[in-house]
């Protein structure tokens, strides 16, 4: 493990961080309800990762990002990236697979 970062740039990243994890959350919330209400032709597969990714790993997505304070105490700085950089491709991958799915 790497040497702890000072607080006030863990924070620093984590806002940048924020950023972006807000931005995206929002935006597949938007796109992805669109798309579940919307004609698109879908198979059972394309809507059940459409609706497990609106309805379990966006929020998780934001609770991970939201909960920084709580999880940098328990899994340090280097784990807690590492935990919001796997939710993150987790998250960014069913959005692709859907997205190729449901196009």
């Amino acid at each position: 493990m790497g040497a702890d970062w000072r607080s006030s740039r863990f924070w620093q990243y984590w806002a940048l961080a924020g950023m972006l994890v807000l931005t995206a959350a929002f935006w597949w919330g938007v796109e992805g309800y669109a798309m579940f209400e919307g004609p698109y032709p879908r198979g059972p597969v394309a809507d059940g990762l459409l609706r497990f990714s609106l309805i379990v790993l966006t929020p998780a997505l934001v609770l991970i990002w939201l909960a920084a304070a709580w999880l940098r105490r328990r899994v340090g700085d280097s784990g807690y990236w590492q935990l919001l950089g796997i939710v993150a491709m987790i998250w960014t991958g069913a959005v692709l697979i859907t997205r190729m799915l449901v196009a």
